[in-house]
């Protein structure tokens, strides 16, 4: 049950981004033309649909290891999707600060 609340947790955190795009890492320290570039290509957008993706990964991988039998699928899956999601938005992140809109 704690992976839905995992799952429901990503994807309110990709609307919060979403709405407020000082809650991502490093953005108040951003100049102001960065911080246009990163608004005007739209990475909160980005990152919204990232988090979104990594709550479905996990809440279908929830039912999947259900269906399956096996519970401790889901404990790996989270750690893993975490982590990817963690290296594709620091990678993005440099990418739409630099990229000229």
């Amino acid at each position: 049950m704690k992976h839905i609340y995992v799952a429901l947790f990503f994807i309110a955190i990709g609307i919060m981004v979403k709405l407020f795009p000082n809650l991502i890492a490093g953005y108040s320290t951003l100049s102001q033309r960065e911080k246009e570039n990163v608004k005007g290509n739209g990475f909160p957008t980005f990152m919204m649909i990232g988090f979104f993706i990594m709550g479905a990964v996990i809440l279908a991988g929830y039912f999947i290891a259900i269906w399956l039998d096996k519970p401790l699928l889901n404990d790996s899956l989270g750690i893993i999707v975490t982590l990817i999601g963690a290296v594709v938005f620091v990678i993005a992140g440099q990418w739409f600060k630099d990229r000229p809109q």
